[in-house]
């Protein structure tokens, strides 16, 4: 069961994006631009947090056979395959023009939305032991459900949000103005946007561990 659970969740998931990709072309007002947009930047911002959290600080792990430094290559398609399933539910509050309560309502409906559909993903991946979560309920070797429900719903409900505002960020220049910025710097501010307030957590989170070794060396 475990390998076909694998299976699924890593490999056949982000296949889900090659449908999604056929999805979008059907919406009037999204353009090719947008379309490569949306996919791609909750890949990448996707992947740097996975690979910040896995990779370099070690907070969780994964038992899968194919990664690069403790990442799963496929990692950031994953998650942008659930991002995109959200979002296509919600293309109608993304579509132009743009306002600030359709915007306030999209990152909410993202953030629920997010923290309940990637909770529920890792209680699968985390009770059959394919994701390690270096917390408390793990090493007191609570069941799935406690491990996520610790982490789950902020975590993944934070990425709803952010990738919600990032969408809505290039769905405004990319489509509703003309304004001389390269693709290539859309597609950079829109990751850190997602990026950011995930950054700021890790940089909490070395804080308390540089803290933590200088009183070891104190006493």
């Amino acid at each position: 069961m475990k390998v076909l659970v694998e299976i699924a969740a890593f490999w056949i998931l982000p296949l889900a994006l090659l449908i999604e990709y056929w999805s979008w072309q059907s919406v009037s007002w999204a353009t090719s631009g947008f379309i490569f947009y949306v996919i791609s930047v909750p890949a990448l911002a996707a992947y740097i947090i996975i690979a910040t959290g896995a990779g370099w600080l070690q907070l969780w792990g994964f038992n899968l056979k194919y990664t690069v430094k403790r990442v799963p290559f496929q990692i950031g398609l994953v998650y942008a395959s659930v991002i995109n399933i959200l979002l296509l539910t919600f293309s109608e509050l993304l579509s132009p023009p743009s306002s600030i309560s359709l915007t306030v309502l999209t990152a909410i409906l993202m953030a629920i939305s997010g923290a309940i559909l990637g909770s529920l993903f890792d209680v699968v991946v985390v009770h059959y032991r394919l994701l390690e979560v270096y917390i408390r309920p793990f090493y007191k070797r609570d069941n799935a459900v406690k491990i996520v429900t610790a982490y789950g719903p902020w975590f993944f409900g934070l990425m709803g949000l952010a990738s919600g505002l990032s969408v809505k960020f290039g769905e405004y220049l990319l489509i509703e103005t003309n304004h001389p910025i390269s693709y290539g710097v859309v597609v950079a501010v829109g990751t850190l946007i997602i990026y950011a307030p995930f950054l700021l957590h890790f940089l909490f989170i070395i804080e308390q561990k540089r803290r933590k070794a200088e009183r070891r060396h104190m006493v």
